[in-house]
């Protein structure tokens, strides 16, 4: 019994280590961070941006405005054997839809196992990930609304978790170039453990980690079509709210100057587009995030693909 303990003490530690200041030890942290280097550089306030298919995990209301299909790769440099991805691809679907598919990687490798005697046994691997399939429409001019389905999957040991969550999207432009929204996060958001497969176990073990029921309240504006400023509060009865606000400033139309504020963390970073050939472009960005606890900093790199 007091393995199985270990085994769930592991998960809530690696949680904290994972999720930096985006509750950690609380399931799911790793969906509460920036899934792109434009969002992360912008202070982690991503919901309300547009034509974009990585913003549509941050609010899946924003997935009607994509103009052309997308194509959006992205990898994270972490400290600790850390290493978080994601692949996000969206298409419009006239007159007023869009669809987005996307997949969330995170995970932990080396994890040194220990006996009772504190001697190494064993090393370990945590992998989580995230399926997302979202949907959204304009319903006027003014008006979109969206929602996605998260299938979970873990993976420390042999011990494994399956689960499934809900985003709940709406975002409305009540005047030209100024952007409103509010997203439910995580709604029914739960994930189910199954350690029977570990050696020390004689009989079938579960557990169930629910997901915190988060509401996100953000808003943007456009600033003489050049500067781009957002904010979002973020808001959950069971963890600490939070506020994350950034600015994007355009040059020339090919060069992104960004920096942010994620809960009072500088975050800064920048981007570039330019056109690859034909009705394809291209957009490469690149964030910086100062670390806590000593953690250190990490760089978050995207790619994303118009066409």
């Amino acid at each position: 019994m007091k393995n199985i303990y270990k085994i769930f003490l592991t998960i809530v530690l690696v949680n904290l280590v994972f999720a930096q200041n985006e509750a950690g030890g609380m399931a799911g942290a790793y969906l509460r961070m920036p899934a792109d280097a434009r969002a992360a550089a912008m202070g982690n306030s991503a919901t309300t941006f547009s034509n974009d298919v990585n913003a549509n995990i941050a609010n899946p209301a924003n997935i009607p405005s994509i103009e052309t299909r997308q194509f959006a790769s992205s990898f994270q440099f972490l400290s600790l054997d850390r290493s978080y991805q994601s692949l996000s691809y969206g298409v419009n679907l006239p007159p007023s839809a869009g669809m987005s598919i996307s997949w969330v990687h995170a995970g932990v490798d080396d994890i040194v196992g220990r006996t009772y005697a504190n001697e190494p046994s064993s090393t370990y691997s945590w992998s989580q990930n995230a399926f997302i399939i979202g949907f959204g429409m304009a319903v006027v001019d003014w008006l979109s609304i969206g929602v996605s389905a998260k299938v979970l999957s873990e993976q420390l040991a042999n011990s494994s978790s399956s689960g499934f969550s809900a985003d709940i999207g709406l975002k409305i432009n009540p005047i030209e170039d100024l952007s409103l929204a509010i997203v439910a996060k995580d709604v029914t958001g739960k994930s189910t453990w199954d350690i029977s497969q570990e050696s020390f176990v004689d009989y079938q073990t579960r557990r169930v980690d629910r997901f915190p029921l988060a509401f996100h309240f953000g808003a943007s504006y456009m600033l003489l079509d050049k500067v781009l400023f957002t904010g979002v509060y973020k808001y959950s009865a069971q963890i600490e709210p939070s506020w994350h606000l950034g600015v994007e400033g355009k040059i020339a139309n090919m060069l992104y100057l960004r920096g942010g504020l994620d809960n009072g963390a500088v975050t800064f970073g920048l981007g570039t587009s330019y056109k690859v050939w034909q009705n394809i472009s291209t957009r490469m960005d690149y964030a910086f995030l100062p670390g806590m606890v000593d953690q250190g900093g990490s760089h978050l790199f995207t790619w994303l693909f118009f066409f």
